[in-house]
């Protein structure tokens, strides 16, 4: 197994160890929803973000950095459910309300941004902002929050159906690394900011340590899995057999012969003279 930029742990220790490479990365991306977008400062904020951890197993936050007048929180999302959603824009709202006090200015709070890469199928919008705004006159009523969704899977599909072209990729290609697999992530020949996050991803691949890290995540993933998946189908089967016994219970009230409900129902005969006390 590869490991590319679609998991949390390998984003991670790519993009956080190298502040430079970060800033621009980051740079290039906000520039596809705002060209004046700078960074003067850049202070990644993560707590469990350490220089001393090279392997970060605990997903809290992928990356939340401070730029100059902006917070900014980046999500990888290989599922985006509604529970997701939920998720991530609660991350948001909870970064901003730890960074308000009772000493800062309602005006001087900086706007927090979350940059969510999603991974949703060719026919998904590439890019999309939402904002805090009215649903009628679309004035916006707040700045302070802002989510960016960027579908990498739609910039993926338009860069091979244009057999891989080069101005594609040149615009294109902070947001393409992050769904780039094997193949196309090793045949990248470019400069050196590109060549250093490939080289950095092949890397962690060729460590075991990091490679265990993720064996022994899959493997607590499969097991809450098969957990979830056998209290559900326990669930289902008492909720069957509830709804065989309230069946008979009715049955017996109306008269039935216990061998017609035994037939009717399956259940056995001492389940249904049970029923009966």
């Amino acid at each position: 197994m590869y490991y590319t930029l679609k998991y949390d742990p390998v984003f991670k220790n790519v993009f956080y160890r190298d502040k430079e490479l970060l800033k621009i990365f980051l740079t290039n991306i906000m520039h596809h929803v705002d060209s004046s977008f700078k960074i003067e400062t850049l202070d990644i904020r993560n707590s469990e973000l350490t220089k001393d951890r090279l392997y970060i197993k605990n997903k809290i936050i992928d990356i939340l950095v401070k730029t100059n007048d902006k917070v900014i929180n980046i999500e990888i999302n290989s599922d985006y459910s509604i529970n997701i959603k939920n998720r991530n824009f609660l991350y948001l709202c909870s970064a901003l309300v730890s960074d308000t006090d009772k000493d800062v200015s309602y005006k001087t709070i900086d706007q927090h941004i979350q940059i969510n890469f999603i991974f949703q199928g060719k026919n998904k919008k590439g890019i999309s902002i939402y904002e805090y705004r009215d649903i009628n006159d679309r004035k916006i009523l707040t700045d302070m929050i802002k989510t960016i969704d960027i579908n990498v899977d739609y910039f993926i599909y338009e860069w091979y159906n244009k057999n891989k072209s080069k101005e594609y990729y040149n615009k294109y290609k902070d947001i393409l690394i992050v769904g780039m697999e094997k193949e196309d992530l090793l045949n990248i020949k470019d400069d050196d900011y590109m060549d250093k996050i490939v080289n950095d991803i092949d890397s962690l691949n060729k460590d075991n340590k990091f490679h265990q890290l993720f064996t022994d995540e899959e493997d607590r993933i499969k097991l809450r899995n098969g957990y979830i998946e056998e209290g559900i189908e326990q669930g289902i089967e008492q909720g069957i057999e509830q709804g065989k016994l309230a069946d008979a219970k009715k049955m017996l009230e109306k008269n039935y012969p216990i061998e017609d409900i035994i037939e009717i129902t399956g259940l056995t005969r001492k389940q249904i003279e049970n029923l009966k006390s």
